[in-house]
């Protein structure tokens, strides 16, 4: 569908935005799309500011993310700009976030009216139209439902994206008469460094795939594989074992303009977003990759 973007702080929005946060609103198509945007005093200066935009999962909202990543001080301490886009898919507004063919008239896994992918492209462009965003640290992560879309957005918007965080999600193919709708999942447009965090004990998103009438995902291994194979990175990870947190890391690294894959398991977490308590923090891992992970000029 065509995409035209415009924006406009919300006066009242919905729901409260937290202190130092504003609504603007996209438009995609014949959509109306929101998204909560937090601006510490750092993005008011004259040099570009990095922008981490952060997808929430299915039944949450921007405001619960922020809430729940703590993302905004973080944005506040380290000096970045922070978007929480609004899902609007089915009843727990969540994300056409599936590679594969779509069933026309199509809901929740199956929709086909819906272009997130455009949403979060229009995103990107307005953010930093608007807010004088550094097109070289474009990021994006997402949590359980918000994570496949983080996926999707990997590896369709890949030229635009210098990173993708994964927490407790997988690529997803749609499944149509019980077969997947496409062979398989297409490479990113351009390489593009990706860091994927999962919980030991996740028996939402499982470490092995997820299977059901509509949805076939790939293992987390192979989901580490898919990106690792793209970006040409070395098969063999280095692994890394912190036994006191319950954390292992296992690093893909030589891939092409200076791309990096890495899994981070969590042994202590289910499909919650990590925090200090179960080991890790998820917000301050995510950080600490994306800022080695400019996207350089060949990518």
């Amino acid at each position: 569908m065509q995409n035209t973007a415009s924006v406009w702080t919300s006066a009242a929005p919905a729901t409260a935005a937290p202190a130092g946060s504003e609504t603007v609103t996209v438009l995609v198509g014949a959509q109306k799309r929101t998204c909560l945007v937090h601006l510490p005093t750092a993005a008011h200066v004259a040099k570009p500011q990095p922008l981490v935009i952060v997808i929430h999962g299915s039944g949450g909202t921007g405001v619960s993310m922020a809430g729940t990543t703590g993302f905004d001080a973080l944005a506040d301490k380290e000096g970045f700009i922070v978007a929480y886009p609004e899902g609007i898919v089915g009843k727990n507004r969540g994300w056409n976030a599936l590679f594969g063919k779509p069933i026309p008239g199509g809901q929740g896994a199956q929709v086909d009216d819906v272009d997130d992918v455009g949403f979060i492209r229009a995103l990107i462009d307005l953010l930093h139209a608007s807010y004088h965003t550094d097109p070289a640290r474009i990021f994006v992560c997402g949590h359980s439902s918000g994570a496949y879309m983080a996926y999707r957005v990997a590896i369709d918007l890949a030229d635009r994206v210098a990173a993708a965080g994964v927490v407790n999600g997988l690529l997803g193919i749609r499944l149509l008469d019980g077969k997947p709708s496409i062979p398989d999942i297409p490479p990113p447009v351009a390489p593009v460094s990706i860091i994927h965090i999962c919980g030991g004990k996740d028996n939402l998103v499982k470490f092995g795939g997820v299977l059901t009438p509509k949805v076939m995902a790939k293992s987390v291994p192979d989901c580490v594989q898919h990106f690792v194979k793209a970006d040409g990175c070395a098969p063999a990870g280095k692994e890394t074992k912190d036994a006191g947190h319950g954390v292992v890391r296992t690093l893909y690294s030589g891939g092409k303009a200076g791309t990096e894959v890495e899994l981070v398991l969590v042994e202590n977490c289910n499909h919650s977003w990590p925090t200090p308590q179960n080991g890790l923090s998820a917000s301050q891992e995510l950080w600490a990759f994306f800022a080695k992970h400019p996207k350089h000029a060949s990518q």
